[in-house]
């Protein structure tokens, strides 16, 4: 790493050659014998880690007391508590200042515990009692963009390097140090600082000093990269001290300015002591303080921007009454009504989260973080360059409250028990999301297309009217608060005007199904109950008292959740966006299965408050204006009119139908992974006559499916294991000898072949590659029905030629889903 930094710092040196050192006469023209300019003593620097073009600057600025705080602690800038909470939050304080802290809480010798946990990630010294931060001399404001993403092991290590190479480059200057201040008006000055190996400690020697004088502190570094979000360790780490902690024990976070990583810290801290005294689910705290800031509050994160490239609060408001005709809320962002609505305890977890992050909000409320830099994205008239750096910096934060939100349900799940006393389950928040693909996938998601979650939506940007029927029937959908079926929510009737349907097999209430040609593998979109029944009569499934029906092995790949009510299929859908798919992209099933569950209780729940009746949409085609509206309905309902699939198909087999069902959820959007190749091709029955394939639309990502299956029932048929598939199968020819490959003709037509770089040496490597190309290419042109593999690859590679240089949004998505199609042939 040092030869990295150095490479970065002096490009001369690290190659071999010697740096232009300044000359001694300008050194000695100081009367003390100490050069005048910090740049002289910067380029004479060669430390392991206070090396060339390194400076040592002040941690304390002007203007790093917040204050609009109602509480000064000398020497501890922006020093709070939060209430009802034993959790602090601070700046990186003095010596003296750490000791007035502890007095401040009610600590002494041998009095109460404090925890103080250090969330810095940037090298820092403390010199005569005060604490200084290493920088380079070309961004002193600066953090050090090498150390992001550091250890607790490494920082400590440098921390005592770092102390070595002042002490050693003391000697040369009379036990001498040149340091960096800044001045009222962001100006640099350099001063000296005699120092010796006392004067002179680093911070885990400093906490070690107060332990040993008989005070009860505990102290752990815990680095964060400034402006990101913990990583997964991170919470485990501070969950883990936390719940070990006592329950007297007094929590204390710092960082550099106590804003951004401090706050996150306290939230954490608070959450889990939240969990450990009141167990799950975690819930509200009886007096919530309201979801505002206080006066004075940043939401800007950033812990040591400079003023002219900060975002405060008073130059940009978070929120107006009239955003062109609606204020744009964190409810309004998808993805975190999808995260939300995703785990069994998700609404309570969530409320109980804001709830802790408003009183954690005296120097910033994570949430209107999010908003704030959203608001700056979207105003055209700011520079690019500014708008670009709202853009990642919202999405740093709406990735870090993503995150909480994840990190509350795992707590309010019993995974966490064994931590607090409560249980034998000890499962890491990490191990804990490891098992959640669907989690993962929507994380990356914000990393990899943040502006989408930043845009305005086209239907806020004209005037906020209903179009979904009267106000009551609004009311009731902005009052829904079930776990699944929550605020803004609406059921919606699967079947849509202008529904893809089939031309050769027509199946009343199955639209869209599909043969694929010579296999015995069908696909349809999502039937009704008797749409289903139809179909597996259709393919001989059904048995009778003399004849045992043919086994159809149903696999379900929907990622949304589905319910029916009344045999019809309803998805779930937002009132502001009743249209759009609320796909989970990488959920699993039983995941799914399990949020289908809960709507259906969410559903029978608001039943039974209404008196048997639910509020149901539909959507409906006008001729007149060639447009379709989504319209609200009413519908009397029983408990027994509402089923999930899995229950749809369990009383189907009961009633005679030889089917076995499996819900494995998979769409183009997913990335294409080996694990989803074996649980498709393990489908694989050798009793089964059938495989039929349910997916959304009929159309589209299960094409992929149906070649896997055709591909394993290919195999069996080549080395003669399956009697079965040899019987179904026609004679067409479906493989082509490596030697009758045409020569395509033009790029185009290669494009089209899938005759990509990367999928021609994958063929050279693997033995028999282009044979197995052309069996595959065959199969993917006879599931073409339901879905072209390769043509997806094509459609996105031009769409990505013809997009315009400066719409860069539009650019990843087309690059991300390309990329997606590509590695679902290769």
């Amino acid at each position: 790493m040092y030869c990295f930094r150095l490479l970065r710092r002096d490009p001369m040196r690290a190659l071999g050659y010697a740096s232009l050192k300044p000359s001694l006469k300008k050194i000695v023209e100081s009367a003390d014998g100490h050069p005048h300019e910090v740049g002289l003593v910067a380029a004479l620097r060669s430390g392991e880690v206070l090396g060339s073009q390194t400076v040592l600057k002040s941690d304390h600025c002007p203007g790093c007391q917040n204050v609009s705080l109602p509480e000064r602690v000398e020497g501890a800038p922006n020093f709070r508590e939060v209430p009802a909470f034993p959790v602090y939050g601070v700046a990186n304080p003095t010596i003296d200042g750490i000791r007035s802290v502890i007095r401040r809480i009610g600590s002494s010798k041998g009095g109460r515990p404090v925890f103080w946990h250090n969330m810095r990630e940037e090298p820092v010294i403390y010199i005569n009692g005060k604490p200084f931060v290493l920088r380079e001399i070309e961004r002193p404001y600066k953090n050090m963009l090498e150390y992001s993403g550091i250890d607790r092991e490494r920082v400590e290590r440098m921390e005592a390097r770092l102390k070595e190479d002042i002490l050693r480059e003391a000697e040369r200057y009379d036990g001498a140090i040149m340091v960096i201040h800044e001045t009222d008006d962001g100006q640099i000055f350099d001063a000296w600082e005699h120092v010796n190996s006392d004067s002179l400690q680093t911070p885990l020697e400093v906490f070690k000093c107060l332990e040993d004088d008989g005070f009860p502190i505990k102290y752990a570094r815990v680095p964060i990269t400034d402006g990101k979000a913990p990583k997964s360790s991170d919470f485990d780490t501070l969950a883990a001290n936390i719940a070990s902690a006592s329950k007297d024990t007094a929590f204390i976070f710092n960082c550099q300015m106590g804003r951004g990583r401090t706050t996150t810290g306290a939230v954490i801290a608070c959450l889990v002591k939240l969990r450990i005294s009141y167990g799950r689910p975690i819930k509200v705290l009886l007096d919530e303080v309201k979801h505002e800031q206080p006066d004075g509050s940043s939401s800007s994160g950033e812990e040591s921007e400079s003023n002219a490239t900060r975002l405060t609060s008073s130059t940009v408001e978070v929120r107006t009454r009239n955003e062109q005709g609606y204020a744009f809320g964190i409810d309004d962002i998808l993805l975190l009504w999808k995260i939300t609505r995703l785990f069994d305890n998700g609404v309570e977890c969530r409320e109980a989260l804001d709830a802790i992050i408003d009183r954690c909000s005296a120097l910033q409320n994570i949430r209107q973080a999010v908003l704030q830099y959203r608001k700056v994205f979207n105003q055209q008239h700011v520079e690019p360059r500014v708008r670009r750096v709202a853009l990642n910096r919202g999405a740093e934060y709406l990735e870090r409250y993503f995150r909480l939100i994840a990190f509350s349900a795992y707590l309010g799940s019993e995974a966490f028990d064994g931590f607090c006393g409560q249980g034998e389950c000890m499962m890491t928040f990490k191990s804990w999301l490891h098992q959640r693909p669907e989690v993962q996938a929507m994380k990356w998601s914000i990393r990899l297309r943040p502006g989408r979650f930043f845009n305005v939506p086209e239907e806020l940007r004209a005037p906020h009217e209903s179009q979904h029927g009267d106000a009551v029937m609004e009311a009731i959908v902005k009052a829904r608060n079930g776990s699944v079926l929550g605020k803004g929510s609406i059921l919606k009737m699967y079947f849509f005007p202008g529904q893809i349907t089939s031309s050769r097999i027509q199946i009343h209430g199955a639209p869209h199904v599909f043969k694929v040609n010579g296999y015995p593998v069908y696909s349809m979109a999502t039937p009704t109950i008797i749409g289903a029944k139809e179909m597996l009569a259709y393919l001989g499934a059904k048995s009778n008292a003399r004849v045992a029906g043919q086994k159809v092995v149903i696999t379900d790949l929907r990622e949304e959740a589905v319910v029916y009510i009344h045999g019809t299929p309803f998805v779930l859908r937002e009132l502001n966006k009743p249209v759009d798919t609320l796909k989970h992209v990488g959920i699993t099933g039983p995941v799914v299965e399990n949020m289908e569950a809960r709507l259906k209780e969410d559903i029978l729940s608001e039943v039974r408050q209404s008196g048997g009746r639910m509020l149901l949409h539909r959507e409906e085609y006008c001729p007149s204006s060639n447009q379709s509206s989504v319209v609200g309905y009413w519908e009397n309902i029983f408990p027994d009119d509402v089923k999930t699939p899995a229950e749809v198909y369990a009383a189907l087999k009961d009633e005679g139908y030889n089917i076995a069902y499996r819900r494995i959820p998979l769409t183009r959007e997913r990335e294409a992974l080996a694990s989803d190749v074996d649980e498709i091709q393990n489908c694989r029955d050798e009793s089964s006559a059938c495989y039929l394939y349910v997916s959304h639309t009929g159309f589209g990502g299960v094409a992929y499916t149906m070649a896997i299956i055709c591909c394993r029932l290919d195999a069996e048929v080549n080395f003669g294991t399956s009697s079965v598939t040899q019987t179904m199968v026609n004679g067409d020819p479906y493989s082509t000898p490596e030697e009758s490959l045409p020569s395509w003709t033009s790029e185009e037509e290669a494009r089209r072949m899938g005759d990509y770089r990367d999928i021609l040496s994958l063929t050279r490597v693997l033995m028999h590659g282009p044979k197995s190309k052309a069996d595959v290419d065959i199969i993917i042109e006879r599931c073409a029905g339901a879905g072209h593999i390769r043509d997806d690859i094509l459609h996105y590679s031009k769409e990505l030629e013809e997009v315009p240089d400066d719409d860069d949004e539009h650019r990843a998505y087309l690059m991300d889903m390309g990329i997606k199609a590509l590695r679902l042939v290769f």
